[in-house]
């Protein structure tokens, strides 16, 4: 973690939230004080209306800047003339007619909600997704931090030194942005980001399943915010002192809240988000139950449940700024946060005016008895739209990578019928909702291409980043086929960072060696991050410089959003490799290389001492039998370890037959998995030869599967005869060429 950074983000939100706990805490109470009616006070809360609505500016943000850096620039500006109105309402009498009090507070909340889309965005663009839990940690205490200056700091101040010394002071505060401002640095607009443009901004709301998570988004807070105004209007009814109400409510409650987001926060970091928002949830139940019998029973002892009341708050907050934070695109940080705190606050900035009308006309209860009903909407959305509880570790449906493209063509229909044909043969099913989409679907992958005049739109959609790095790699190598300049000039909005290394790639080195059987090696990596490694497939692309010796200059995400790879002495060697096994406390992986002289990677296996670094990419590839009967499964030394995974996928309980290159037909079954499958050993040097011929003759019997992985020509030949011979449809069978005789380094899916 780098503590530096989140320190920055801390005090950036405290002073950030002074003046919103201002206006939601502090401004209440003192108007209470001066005899103006709940439903006046209530009113004048939407003084604050800007918090909610800042989404619909805030792509000017993300767009200009008003200085070297953009979001620093903003918040300097934004700053200066937060203080010059406040300096204004300083001298505006709060007992008098409140038209110039809520006019001068407008301005200022218009302010300083444009200059929170700033610091969103540059908080954001600060910190690494690993961060981002504990980031909304930081985020969260420095919140309290500043709802402790705004609400309690200033009641106090009000108490002793009035209204207008009070405003003067707070400030003086937002002189502190201008000073930590300058001990970091912002990062510069991503390269190759496409333009911020408000069609772009909008599709933020255009991802799959998003509406379920802006569902949770806008109601999670509501409840409990419903009972803060009635709660803190019963303190000044009651005849507390603003001194008394600015310790238990400005005071207690935020130092309760802060605490319990330094306390609990940490604890949610590795939590599924479906399941913290469960638990977070669930809590709230019972404190809002507590709330309302409070009130109800011992109204003296209300300051003690708003302390509880904030806790509740608190740990809220982090579990919904952390899922805000996931579902950003680096190149639109303001905007898409923005809108979704938007809508996280929409329908709770309106239950103070709601409360109020309430409590005028009906008393306290009426509102803690709705609260508590509003506590199990955002528990039923969970349960009917994403997941019962039971099930709830499997994450958000909507916490999908999902990446959208623009492709200028100068013929968009021919192009989009090109991808259709191509990846119809790869054996991806391609339907037409109507003549100008194409839908693609492929284990649990989504892809959309829409004609348009002069371009086509893609939308990919993905259950994880892995997958939408190697699709959109696909699409754009399939475009590059048919249209080159297209293929460059193509850019994406989501999930993209030009120059970068892509989040799939990671870097092993060798630690051990053994001779599986001659020509097979096993050779164990280890490394960071080998968790990531045991879902999505069973093969990575392993690679090196083709410069034995030479220093790896690593692929990077190129300004089209594929894969960039290095050239000249540069260049990298590739292979696809499958994995044998992974043990992630160990952090190690196993994977079998088969070996042939003249071969780099292959050469490199069977170095005993070679500890390399080496570069992999993935994992990718059927990880599982399409059919558990009547398959025939067949690959060189190359294929061999994928067979072993596919039988074991299905715990050996499959039938048919398997043609595997094998020094000997025992070793080729103390190989594999045991099974019912009827095992044929094939002379390695004569398999690419014979195999066509061994496939063939499994004709007279019903075959629902076939796969074959090995050389380039072979694969062709066998994908014909599973296809014409044994009628086996897309889905029924595939064939991969890993590796093309006279080409090194060829890697390709037939």
């Amino acid at each position: 973690m780098r503590w530096h950074v989140l320190s920055v983000v801390g005090i950036l939100y405290a002073v950030q939230f002074i003046p919103l706990f201002f206006m939601i805490m502090a401004l209440p109470i003192i108007l209470r004080q001066e005899g103006h009616s709940a439903t006046t006070i209530g009113l004048v809360q939407i003084a604050a209306i800007p918090y909610v609505f800042k989404f619909l500016w805030a792509p000017l943000i993300d767009k200009y800047k008003l200085g070297r850096d953009r979001y620093k620039s903003w918040i300097v500006v934004l700053s200066a003339l937060h203080v010059v109105t406040l300096g204004i309402v300083a001298f505006v009498d709060p007992s008098g007619p409140l038209i110039p009090l809520f006019i001068g507070l407008i301005i200022a909340t218009t302010a300083v909600s444009t200059q929170d889309v700033a610091v969103d965005a540059l908080a954001i663009s600060l910190m690494r997704p690993s961060e981002r839990t504990i980031g909304a940690t930081f985020q969260n205490a420095g919140a309290y931090a500043g709802a402790i200056v705004g609400g309690f700091g200033f009641l106090y101040l009000y108490g002793i030194i009035g209204w207008t010394a009070a405003v003067l002071i707070q400030t003086v505060i937002f002189a502190v942005p201008l000073v930590i401002l300058a001990f970091i640095n912002e990062p510069q607009r991503l390269r190759g980001a496409p333009p911020v443009t408000f069609r772009n901004a909008l599709r933020f709301f255009q991802q799959p399943k998003m509406g379920r998570w802006l569902a949770i988004l806008g109601t999670m807070r509501m409840p409990i915010l419903a009972t803060m105004l009635p709660m803190r209007l019963m303190m000044v009814d009651q005849g507390m002192s603003t001194e008394e109400i600015a310790v238990w409510f400005g005071l207690f409650a935020m130092s309760a809240g802060g605490g319990s987001t330094v306390f609990f926060g940490p604890l949610l970091r590795n939590l599924p988000r479906v399941r913290a928002i469960y638990i977070v949830g669930l809590l709230n139940i019972p404190v809002l139950i507590g709330v309302a019998y409070i009130a109800a029973a011992f109204p003296d002892a209300i300051r003690y449940a708003i302390i509880v009341a904030w806790m509740a708050v608190a740990l809220t907050d982090i579990v919904m700024f952390r899922g805000a934070m996931d579902k950003i695109r680096p190149e639109m940080p303001g905007f898409d946060f923005s809108a979704q705190i938007a809508i996280y606050m929409l329908l709770a900035g309106f239950t103070d005016p709601f409360a109020g009308l309430v409590m005028d006309g009906h008393g306290v209860m009426p509102v803690f008895i709705a609260a508590i009903f509003l506590g199990f909407v955002p528990l039923a959305i969970l349960h009917f739209a994403i997941a019962p509880i039971r099930k709830s570790a499997r994450g958000l449906e909507g916490d999908r990578s999902v990446s959208t493209g623009v492709v200028p063509s100068a013929d968009p229909a021919a192009l989009i019928l090109h991808m259709e044909e191509t990846f119809t043969e790869h054996g991806i099913t391609c339907t037409r909702p109507n003549p100008d989409l194409l839908r693609m679907e492929e284990m649990g992958c989504i892809v959309e291409v829409k004609c348009e005049d002069k371009a086509i739109d893609i939308l990919v959609d993905t259950p994880t980043e892995n997958f939408l790095i190697f699709i959109r790699d696909e699409l754009i190598e399939e475009i590059d086929n048919f249209e080159p300049q297209a293929a460059v000039d193509m850019r994406w909005t989501g999930a993209i960072r030009v120059g970068e290394m892509p989040s799939n790639f990671r870097i092993l080195r060798a630690k051990a060696r053994r001779e599986v059987f001659p020509g097979l090696i096993r050779v164990t990596l280890e490394g960071i991050d080998v968790q990531a490694l045991t879902k999505d497939g069973i093969h990575l692309k392993l690679m090196m410089p083709e410069e034995r010796g030479r220093n790896p200059v690593w692929p990077v995400v190129g300004e089209n959003g594929g894969i960039a790879w290095p050239e000249g002495r540069d260049r990298l060697h590739a292979r696809w490799v499958t994995i044998h096994d992974i043990r992630v406390d160990a952090r190690e992986i196993d994977v079998d290389i088969a070996h042939h002289s003249g071969g780099l990677i292959s050469d490199w296996a069977a170095l005993e001492e070679d500890a390399q670094e080496v570069g992999v990419i993935g994992p990718g590839g059927d990880a599982y039998l399409e059919s558990t009967k009547n398959v025939v499964l067949a690959g060189d030394y190359t294929g061999l370890p994928a067979i072993a995974r596919l039988i074991e996928s299905v715990g050996g309980h499959v039938t048919g037959h398997v043609f595997a290159a094998a020094p000997s037909q025992k070793a080729l079954e103390d190989y594999l998995p045991k099974s019912k499958l009827r095992v044929t050993a094939v002379e390695p040097g004569q398999f690419s030869a014979s195999i066509a011929d061994l496939v063939r003759a499994c004709t007279n019997e019903p075959v629902t599967f076939g796969w074959f992985a090995g050389e380039f020509g072979a694969a062709q030949q066998v994908r014909k005869i599973f296809k014409s011979e044994f009628g086996l449809q897309k889905g029924e069978q595939l064939s991969i060429a890993y590796w093309r005789k006279g080409s090194p380094g060829f890697a390709s899916r037939g």
